[in-house]
C-alpha cells in the first residue's frame, strides 16, 4: 500500500522541523542529508519576537524542497513497481488465453477493470477523462514487449580498421517497396517485387493486403502479387501491424470503396491520434471512429461512401506519411484529387509517392504545397525497379570514409533531391562515387577536410550517419538542431563539444566508450557500428533489433573488410523414399 505522510498544518515557519530527517533509509541506515551551515545570529524586534532573516527562509525552502522530492520520488517508485506487477499479471492472463487460441485481452475482464478504476477515480475526485486515459496507458504497458533488465555483456563493436574491398546487394527502399506493392494489389496487376528485405513492415503490409483479397505470396527475398483481383474492404477486420505508414496506405485505399471496415494493430498504434484524421476524412465522404472509447487510436471503424471533394487542404498537424498515402491512393478516387497545405516534411514524402505514380503511368504533379493526382488505370511492370534505401545504403557508401578502400553496392540509387544531397556531401568529404544503372562504387580518394561541416545532421533520418562522420573528422560540426541521442552518445564517449542553437561542434581529443547502451532505433545501432571505426568499443544492449530490420547487416559488418558473408544455413530435405515393411 502507498503511504503518504500528511503535513501537520504548521507550514514552514517557526521551529516545525519534520521528523523525516531522522528516518532510516530503505537499507536501515540513517539518511545522510547535507549539513546546513550555522545560522546567523538571531534578530528580535522591539517586543522580543524572533525576526526571520532571508537566510533563514532560504534554508528552510531548501529543506522543504528536499523533503518534497523525497516523498514524491518514493511514491513514483512505488507506482512503477505496482505498474510492473500489474503488467505481469495482464501478460500472464494473455499467455493463458493465447494457449487456448483466444485473443490476448479478455473483453469482460477489461470492462470490469475499467469500471472499477472509473468508480475509484470518482470516489477520489479525480478527473474522469484523465483516469480513462490512464487506464489506456496502463494497458499499453501490459501489451507492449517488456524490456528486461540488461544483465549480459552486450554486443561490442570493434571493427578491423583496414581498407574495405567489398561488394553487397544493397537493401531496397522499404517505403518504395510497400507503395509499389499497394499499387499492384489495388489495381489487380501481376507484379514480382525483388529483391526485397522481408522485415516486419514489408511482411505486415503483405499480410494486410492479403486479408482484403489480394493474391499475395512471399518468400525470403521476394513478394509476388498474382493479380486478377482487386481489393475488397467491406466487412473486413484488417490487422496492420505496428507501422503507421501501413495503416495510412490501407486507410487511403479503403476510401475509394463504399461500406464499412475495421482496422486494428499492435499496441503502438492504439495511442495514435486518429481524431486528427477526421479533420480531412469528412471531405472525402468518410469518418473514422475508435472502437474502444478509451483508446484514441486503433482499433477503429471506417465508414465511407459519401460524396468526395475534388480538393482537400491538410492541417499542418497531420502526419506527413498520411499525405503520402493519400497521394498514392488518389488515382482510385472518382476524378482524382488535389491536396493542398503540404509542409516541407509532407512535401518530401509526397514526392516519393509522385515518383511511384509516375512510374505506373498515373499523371501526378507536385508544385509548391500542392499535389494533383488524376484518375486513371495504373500500368505496372511485372518486375518493377526498386531503388536502394537512402538511409541504409548511405551508411554503406560512407564505409570507405571511415576505413579507406572501396565498396560496390548493387542496386539503383534514387534520383530524389535527398539522395543527391547525400552524394554531394560524401563527395565533399573525400569520396569518389561512380554511378551506373544497376550499381554504384564508392572509393576514398582524399582525407576528410579539417573542421568539416556535416549538413546531413539537418535531416533526423541521417543523424546517425552525421555523427559517425563527425567523429571520424574529430573537429567537425554537425549542423541542425542538437539531438538528445547525439548528446547522450558524445557524453558516453567523453567527447568535448560545444552546443549551439543550430549545431554541435566537436573538439579534438581522445574519446573512449563507457558502459552499455540501449539504442532507440535500429538505424542508430547501425550508425554506432559505423562510429565504432572512430571510437571502438561501443557496446549495444539490443543489437538484435537490427536483424529484424535488415537481416544481413551484422553478417556483412562482421565480415569486413572483405565483405564475404557466411552463406545462409540450408535446411536439409529428407529424400529417403525407403519404406519400412513389417514382415509377419
Amino acid at each position: 500500500m502507498i503511504k503518504i505522510r500528511k503535513e501537520d498544518g504548521r507550514g514552514v515557519s517557526g521551529d516545525s522541523r519534520r521528523k523525516s530527517d531522522r528516518r532510516p533509509g530503505r537499507d536501515g541506515a540513517p539518511r545522510n542529508f547535507t549539513k546546513r551551515p550555522p545560522r546567523p545570529e538571531s534578530r528580535r524586534d522591539a517586543a522580543g519576537d524572533h525576526i526571520e532573516s532571508d537566510e533563514d527562509f532560504a534554508d528552510k525552502s531548501v529543506d522543504v524542497a528536499q523533503h518534497r522530492f523525497t516523498d514524491i520520488s518514493e511514491i513514483d517508485t512505488q507506482i512503477l513497481q505496482l505498474l510492473e506487477k500489474r503488467s505481469f499479471l495482464i501478460r500472464k492472463e494473455g499467455a493463458w488465453r493465447k494457449s487456448r487460441q483466444k485473443s490476448l485481452v479478455d473483453p469482460k475482464l477489461e470492462k470490469l477493470l475499467r469500471g472499477s478504476l472509473d468508480q475509484t477515480a470518482s470516489d477520489l475526485g479525480l478527473d474522469a477523462k484523465l483516469a480513462r486515459s490512464l487506464f489506456t496507458l496502463l494497458n499499453q504497458f501490459s501489451l507492449a514487449d517488456a524490456r528486461k533488465k540488461f544483465t549480459g555483456d552486450g554486443y561490442k563493436l570493434a571493427p578491423r580498421v583496414e581498407p574495405v574491398d567489398a561488394a553487397i546487394t544493397g537493401p531496397r527502399s522499404f517505403r518504395h517497396t510497400r507503395m509499389m506493392l499497394a499499387m499492384a494489389a489495388s489495381s489487380g496487376a501481376r507484379a514480382i517485387l525483388a529483391p526485397v528485405t522481408m522485415n516486419a513492415p514489408n511482411k505486415d503490409l503483405a499480410k494486410a493486403l492479403k486479408q482484403v483479397g489480394a493474391p499475395i505470396h512471399w518468400d525470403d527475398d521476394f513478394i509476388r502479387n498474382d493479380g486478377g483481383s482487386t481489393l475488397g474492404f467491406e466487412g473486413n477486420m484488417v490487422f496492420v501491424g505496428e507501422d503507421s505508414f501501413n495503416f495510412y496506405l490501407l486507410l487511403a485505399l479503403a476510401l475509394g470503396h463504399a461500406g464499412r471496415c475495421k482496422f486494428t494493430g499492435k499496441p503502438g498504434l492504439q495511442l495514435m491520434d486518429i481524431a486528427a484524421l477526421n479533420k480531412v476524412l469528412p471531405s472525402l465522404g468518410a469518418r473514422l471512429v475508435p472502437m474502444n472509447p478509451n483508446n484514441p487510436g486503433l482499433p477503429a471503424r471506417l465508414e465511407c461512401g459519401g460524396v468526395m471533394d475534388k480538393a482537400v487542404t491538410l492541417p499542418g498537424s497531420l502526419d506527413p506519411d498520411f499525405a503520402a498515402a493519400l497521394t498514392l491512393a488518389a488515382w482510385s478516387y472518382p476524378g482524382g484529387l488535389t491536396i493542398r497545405g503540404l509542409g516541407p516534411d509532407a512535401r518530401e514524402r509526397v514526392a516519393e509517392a509522385v515518383e511511384v505514380l509516375t512510374s505506373c503511368g498515373i499523371k501526378a504533379e507536385l508544385s509548391g504545397d500542392t499535389v494533383t493526382v488524376s484518375h486513371g488505370i495504373p500500368v505496372i511492370e511485372e518486375e518493377p525497379l526498386l531503388p536502394l534505401s537512402v538511409s541504409l545504403c548511405s551508411m554503406l557508401m560512407a564505409l570507405p570514409i571511415m576505413s579507406g578502400g572501396s565498396i560496390n553496392i548493387q542496386g539503383t540509387w534514387p534520383a530524389s533531391d535527398k539522395a543527391m544531397r547525400i552524394v554531394k556531401e560524401l563527395t565533399s568529404l573525400g569520396l569518389r562515387i561512380d554511378m551506373a544503372t544497376e550499381n554504384l562504387i564508392a572509393t576514398k580518394v582524399a582525407d576528410m577536410p579539417a573542421d568539416a561541416a556535416i549538413t546531413l545532421g539537418r535531416d533526423p533520418e541521417l543523424r546517425p550517419l552525421a555523427l559517425a562522420l563527425a567523429l571520424k573528422g574529430g573537429a567537425a560540426t554537425i549542423q541542425g538542431a542538437p539531438d538528445d541521442t547525439i548528446i547522450e552518445l558524445l557524453d558516453r564517449m567523453g567527447a568535448a563539444y560545444e552546443e549551439s542553437k543550430d549545431s554541435i561542434t566537436l573538439k579534438p581529443g581522445s574519446k573512449t566508450w563507457d558502459g552499455t547502451w540501449f539504442s532507440p532505433d535500429p538505424v542508430w545501432s547501425m550508425g554506432c557500428a559505423l562510429a565504432a571505426y572512430a571510437v571502438p568499443g561501443i557496446i549495444l544492449e539490443n543489437h538484435g533489433e537490427v536483424t529484424s530490420t535488415w537481416p544481413e547487416f551484422w553478417n556483412f559488418y562482421n565480415s569486413l573488410p572483405s565483405g564475404k558473408m557466411k552463406p545462409k544455413p540450408v535446411t536439409e530435405k529428407n529424400d529417403d523414399t525407403r519404406r519400412r515393411i513389417k514382415i509377419r
